[in-house]
């Protein structure tokens, strides 16, 4: 058992695009870095910084999380990924241990979480050298403890808190793999003091401070929505779907392609004129890069308290192109210019479903799949979890499955909103206009999402802030005495 008033707890969330690490007791992560490593003949795993030089194109870029499911060939990297299902996979467990391992290593070093020295003067390098009366410099005492000195905080890391594995044959047997994993990269390879790992959805519920909540999850691997009761999240009633940040982004890639003349050059090859392309993650990751641009310039809007009738993209010979009442009909941006210089005409049909692109988290059907089909039915096959359902039926399922009545009625009246990519405006007033109209009548639907944007994409970190400095979480800890005993299979009693 760890205890401690002031445990000084790290903490690490891993995700699709972007880690985020600190201090427990933190409002907020101080320390952001890319979830992307490269190596480069036989050096070591280097964390990308971003995606806008070209001196990356070339080499072998991973991620420690799964990536969406696209074929074997290097240019899949280099055409939009429109079929949601090809989604399920991504985040859903870490693959790459060798990565995530480098990602965490980074960001102990960077913020000296193995350093004993940190909170003393001796830390402090701007001090002058000094001699002590043995002879040994002030110096050499403090490059012994940054390599000799253990991590000497608790860690906190925060898992995708997913029910299910997309392929996988056993999830019991899998899910155990990954906590003893984890839990190993913690204990053997850090040396942490102590441990703990907790699932994403319930870390999110405490940061609201709501022990019972629905949380829906709107990231950039797809919509989770989650059951969680008393701290408890309820793994049969989560609800996926692949329809998420990374996916509204490839439509509107697919989109621009139809708009654009030529080939859309990203950020590497404008910045430093150059006509080297990549290959793989790394293209990708420039081209979503570019996408998200776009989403976030004010050109994108999302009707509030309206049921916009049309789909975008999807077009029939004699359907008009916005409704004509809809808010988003009144845009008044004519055109917005690509990185390598190409405009998008907004004024056409095409450009106006672009800047009402978040629809299709409500819209039933989908674009760019031959009739409305989805390509690869087998995924969905896998687990009753996975589905390809809108976002206001997503809900609605993960409500029905929630046997408790009492249960589900609390949860319609705490639907928690979260997530990178559910920071369009007017989305929480849409979900609490849509959600009703599936829900019964007899439960009070409220929606609550936080108006900061940290607040909402850090969620399941500030949670993990939360509970690592709760007195009472204290005896929660597996540590190093325990670990030491029983093994890293302590951990899948231990955790949730």
């Amino acid at each position: 058992m760890y205890c401690g008033d002031e445990t000084g707890s790290f903490i690490g969330d891993v995700g699709s695009h972007t880690s985020r690490f600190g201090y427990g007791g933190n409002d907020s992560p101080v320390y952001h870095v890319p979830s992307y490593t490269s190596t480069f003949g036989n050096d070591k795993p280097v964390v990308v910084p971003s995606c806008l030089s070209n001196q990356w194109a070339q080499r072998t870029v991973q991620t420690p999380l799964r990536q969406p499911r696209m074929s074997s060939d290097d240019d899949a990297y280099s055409q939009p990924i429109v079929d949601p299902t090809s989604y399920l996979q991504q985040s859903d467990s870490a693959e790459n241990y060798n990565s995530l391992e480098h990602i965490w290593r980074k960001a102990m070093v960077d913020m000296r979480v193995f350093d004993n020295l940190k909170h003393t003067k001796g830390s402090d390098t701007s001090r002058k050298e000094t001699v002590a009366a043995s002879g040994v410099k002030s110096s050499s005492i403090q490059a012994q403890a940054l390599a000799d000195g253990k991590c000497v905080h608790p860690i906190l890391a925060v898992s995708p808190g997913c029910t299910f594995k997309v392929g996988s044959s056993n999830i019991a047997a899998d899910s155990r793999k990954e906590l003893i994993k984890l839990a190993e990269l913690m204990m053997e390879t850090f040396d942490a003091k102590a441990f703990f790992c907790a699932p994403t959805p319930m870390l999110a519920a405490f940061s609201h401070g709501r022990p019972t909540a629905l949380v829906v999850d709107i990231g950039a691997g797809g919509t989770r929505v989650t059951p969680v009761i008393d701290g408890l999240v309820m793994k049969q009633a989560q609800r996926r779907s692949g329809r998420g940040g990374d996916w509204l982004s490839n439509v509107q890639w697919k989109a621009i392609m139809s708009q654009v003349d030529e080939e859309i050059r990203p950020h590497y090859q404008v910045s430093f004129k150059s006509t080297l392309k990549s290959k793989g993650i790394y293209h990708r990751w420039a081209m979503q890069e570019i996408m998200y641009e776009f989403q976030t310039s004010g050109y994108v809007h999302l009707a509030n308290w309206w049921h916009d009738s049309t789909v975008p993209f999807v077009y029939a010979d004699d359907a008009m192109d916005v409704d004509p009442a809809s808010p988003a009909s009144a845009s008044t941006e004519s055109s917005y210019v690509l990185p390598d210089g190409q405009v998008i005409d907004l004024t056409n049909r095409v450009g106006k479903d672009l800047c009402r692109i978040p629809e299709l988290y409500f819209s039933d059907e989908l674009p760019y799949l031959p009739d409305n089909k989805i390509v690869d039915q087998s995924i969905l096959g896998q687990h009753f979890t996975l589905s390809n359902l809108s976002l206001p039926r997503l809900i609605h399922s993960s409500l029905s499955a929630v046997g408790d009545v009492d249960a589900r009625k609390d949860l319609a009246g705490s639907i928690l909103l979260t997530g990178g990519s559910s920071q369009f405006e007017n989305l929480e007033q849409r979900l609490s206009l849509e959600v009703p109209r599936y829900v019964s009548s007899a439960f009070k639907c409220k929606v609550v999402a936080s108006k900061h944007s940290i607040e909402r994409s850090c969620a399941s970190w500030i949670g993990g802030s939360i509970l690592t400095s709760l007195g009472s979480f204290q005896q929660l800890w597996m540590s190093r005495a325990e670990y030491e005993e029983y093994g890293a299979a302590l951990a899948v009693q231990r955790f949730p």
